[in-house]
C-alpha cells in the first residue's frame, strides 16, 4: 500500500492531479478537507510503480505540496521528525544576525546563500563567516535570541509530533548558544549545533571566531539522525527528515521520508517531497497523515 499526500496552499487540489491518482492507483480511497496548512486530499491505494507516480504528480504539481509515501509510513506515523534549524524551523539564518552586530551582514549572508546552494563547502565556508565574530561579547546572544523567529506552523509541527507519539528534534549548522534555549523552550528531544569557542578579554567573555568540536555539516546531519533513532529503537525508515539547504541532503536521504522545505532547487530537486510555501506544519500531513475527526 502507497499514501499519497497532497497539499495545496490557497485553492483546491488541481482536478488533473487527482485524475493521475485515479489513473496510477488500484482501489483508492481518498480523504480529504480544509485545513488551516490548506487544501488535504489523501490517497490510500495500491500503485505497481510509486516513484514512477511521484515523479509524474511533482511534476504537474505546481504549488501543490505532494508526498508519495509506500510503507511502513504509508498505514502508521511517522517514529521520528529531525529538522534543520535556520530557514526551516526559523525564518532566520543565525550566523547572517549575528554578523550583522560585527559589521559583516552582508559580506557573510552571501557565503550562506552560496553554501546553502552547494557551491561552497559547508564546513570550510562556516570557518569563514565564524572568524567575522571574533571579538564579540557573548551578550550578543541575547539580542540575536528573540530575532530567530519560528517558521509559521512549527509549534503546531511540534504539538503534533508529541501527540502521536513521535519524537521530534533538530540538528543545525547554527550555534548551540542559541539552538538549546530554542530546544528547551520547544520542549524538544533532541538537538545537536556548532560550538563556538569563547575567551575572557579584560573581565568580559568574547568570542574568538572560531568553532571548536565536530562540526556539524551535511555528514554530521545524517550521523545525527541514524544516533537518534538507534538511541530510541526507530527504524529509520519511520523517520522524517526536514531541510532547505544542501547542507541536509544526507540526513533528507537517510530518512524515510525526506522533505524539502522552502528549499533551495537542489534540495528541493533531491528529496522525497517538497513543501513550497511557508507552512511548517504541513510536515505534520506527510509525516502522520490527515488528523482525526
Amino acid at each position: 500500500m502507497i499514501r499519497v499526500t497532497m497539499i495545496s496552499p490557497s485553492s483546491p487540489v488541481p482536478r488533473a492531479l487527482l485524475m493521475s491518482l485515479d489513473k496510477a492507483m488500484t482501489q483508492p480511497r481518498m480523504t480529504g478537507g480544509r485545513l488551516e496548512t490548506g487544501h488535504v486530499v489523501q490517497v490510500l491505494g495500491e500503485c505497481s510503480d510509486p516513484w514512477a507516480l511521484r515523479d509524474e504528480l511533482r511534476g504537474q504539481a505546481g504549488d501543490v505540496a505532494v508526498a508519495v509515501v509506500d510503507e511502513p509510513l504509508a498505514s502508521t506515523p511517522a517514529r521520528l521528525v529531525m529538522l534543520d534549524v535556520d530557514s526551516t524551523l526559523t525564518t532566520t539564518e543565525a550566523i547572517d544576525l549575528l554578523a550583522e552586530y560585527a559589521g559583516a551582514g552582508e559580506r557573510v549572508a552571501e557565503i550562506t546563500e552560496r553554501a546553502m546552494r552547494g557551491e561552497l563547502d559547508f564546513g570550510e565556508s562556516l570557518r569563514e563567516r565564524v572568524a567575522t565574530l571574533a571579538g564579540l561579547s557573548t551578550t550578543v546572544f541575547d539580542e540575536v535570541a528573540p530575532r530567530m523567529t519560528l517558521s509559521p506552523g512549527a509549534e503546531n509541527l511540534v504539538a503534533a509530533a508529541k501527540a502521536a507519539g513521535a519524537k521530534i528534534g533538530v540538528t543545525s549548522g547554527g550555534f548551540t548558544h542559541l539552538v538549546a534555549p530554542l530546544a528547551e523552550r520547544l520542549e524538544l528531544d533532541f538537538y545537536n549545533a556548532n560550538v563556538l569557542e569563547t575567551e575572557f578579554q579584560g573581565g568580559a567573555e568574547v568570542l574568538t571566531g572560531r568553532v571548536i568540536g565536530t562540526v556539524v555539516d551535511r555528514q554530521q546531519k545524517a550521523k545525527d539522525l541514524r544516533r537518534f533513532a538507534a538511541e530510541h529503537s526507530i527504524d529509520l525508515a519511520q523517520a522524517v527528515a526536514v531541510g532547505d539547504g544542501a547542507n541536509d541532503l544526507d540526513m533528507l536521504a537517510a530518512a524515510g521520508l525526506g522533505i524539502a522545505y522552502c528549499a533551495k532547487p537542489v534540495t528541493a530537486q533531491a528529496a522525497d517531497a517538497s513543501i513550497g510555501f511557508p507552512r511548517l506544519d504541513a510536515v505534520a500531513l506527510l509525516a502522520f497523515g490527515m488528523p482525526r475527526a
